[in-house]
């Protein structure tokens, strides 16, 4: 039973690399902020990094990946009062051949990537994301198979042979989970649905609930099923993941159908009932108070 997989299957990840360059100095992106989640791997050199939400700038080595999940603008450049152009600007100049920031020697070689999913979904694992997460080269060492997949998207995305583009995609998704494992992991705060997914009895339940959102489910029963009191599943799991298990049964459950009436053609009444509701009418209710739509007009969409 996977909490994590089943919210990755539903947000229906994508991604990609769309940049691997090397600068000249001096050399300075300012990226707007974007609808994907975005990441930057330096291969070579060194470079600050500024958002809104640092105090300082943040000094970045060759090995360092930073990962924007909620796509936050951001500046990264050789020192902290380089001049900036505008990432796009940079992307596209990079792909009709032509280089931004020329010089004698290349100082500086960067990756950049994205991934998108479906990010207008309220859920508390896509609240609950931060603005950046920092894996340094101390980080990579400790997680061989976070490292081995940064490793294999460099090399793909500067040797571009057969298939390239098709496992770059792939292990673009593979980086995003991989570095959301390790954040969860490593992480010092007590709340939050991260902190929930590594809390043997709060993982259980929301496994319990992914896993069997048809069940009859009470809080007295989902408490029993985890080992907990009525009261103290509760409130830990609304300390944690910022609403009541009942409440996220329901949510979880209008996500799960959404998913099945846009991937299957299954009958509307049969994905009731495989979501939970006995009736029909009932369903159609509940979708449309949470979507502020029908399951019949997603389905013509």
């Amino acid at each position: 039973m996977d909490a994590l997989g089943d919210i990755l299957r539903i947000i229906r990840l994508q991604g990609s690399v769309y940049f691997n360059a090397c600068f000249c100095s001096s050399w300075g992106l300012s990226m707007e902020r974007s609808h994907y989640s975005m990441f930057h791997i330096i291969v070579k050199g060194d470079a600050w990094l500024q958002m809104d939400s640092l105090k300082e700038p943040m000094h970045l080595q060759a090995g360092d990946i930073v990962f924007f999940p909620k796509g936050a603008a951001h500046t990264i450049a050789e020192q902290k009062n380089t001049d900036c152009i505008s990432g796009s600007k940079v992307v596209d100049a990079y792909a009709r051949g032509e280089t931004v920031f020329d010089g004698n020697q290349e100082v500086f070689n960067i990756v950049c990537g994205y991934v998108e999913y479906t990010n207008y979904l309220t859920h508390p694992f896509i609240e609950n994301l931060p603005q950046l997460i920092h894996i340094n080269t101390e980080m990579r060492t400790k997680f061989v198979w976070l490292d081995s997949v940064i490793q294999q998207i460099v090399i793909e995305s500067k040797e571009k042979s057969p298939g390239a583009k098709a496992l770059i995609d792939k292990f673009t998704e593979v980086l995003f989970m991989q570095i959301i494992r390790v954040y969860a992991e490593e992480m010092n705060t007590q709340q939050g649905y991260l902190s929930a997914l590594m809390d043997k009895q709060l993982s259980h339940a929301l496994a319990l609930i992914h896993s069997e959102s048809d069940k009859d489910w009470s809080i007295e029963l989902l408490a029993d099923e985890v080992g907990m009191s009525r009261s103290s599943l509760y409130s830990r799991f609304n300390d944690y993941i910022g609403m009541p298990p009942m409440k996220y049964l329901y949510e979880w459950r209008m996500l799960e159908a959404k998913q099945k009436i846009e991937s299957s053609n299954k009958a509307i009444g049969l994905i009731a009932e495989e979501v939970g509701y006995h009736s029909d009418s009932a369903f159609q209710k509940a979708f449309k108070r949470f979507f502020n739509f029908t399951p019949a007009s997603l389905r013509k969409k």
